[in-house]
């Protein structure tokens, strides 16, 4: 039997640990982008534009550099997603749906697993 949960606010301390994996996830974030451009854009996009001869090596260059930039384009889609969701924690506002106001529903299995 799946007990039904009152939407209610998180406490200061399920807040703290919400706020915590955001920031960490946050940081590994920036730290997959910042490796992911200095991979491409190091020795693999020099070595690639010194061996650049007919059309199908540039467009073997520009496809992995839109596969790479599109990978980055989703980690900073996240990170907006992640600061947007700290300030509404600064805010006092996280929990409440963006839309109508009222406080969103969290089973107590995801409130324990934000509080690991």
């Amino acid at each position: 039997m799946q007990l039904s949960h009152k939407p209610r606010s998180l406490t200061s301390h399920e807040l703290q640990a919400v706020r915590e994996k955001l920031l960490q996830r946050k940081k590994d974030l920036w730290r997959e982008v910042i490796e992911t451009l200095g991979k491409h854009a190091g020795e693999e996009y020099q070595d690639l534009i010194q061996t650049i001869k007919d059309e199908g090596d540039v467009a073997l260059a520009e496809l992995r550099e839109n596969t790479t930039f599109s990978l980055i384009e989703l980690k900073a889609q996240e990170l907006e997603m992640i600061e947007d969701s700290l300030s509404r924690i600064e805010k006092g506002a996280y929990g409440h749906c963006t839309d109508c106001g009222r406080w969103i529903s969290m089973g107590m299995e995801q409130v324990q697993r934000n509080s690991l």
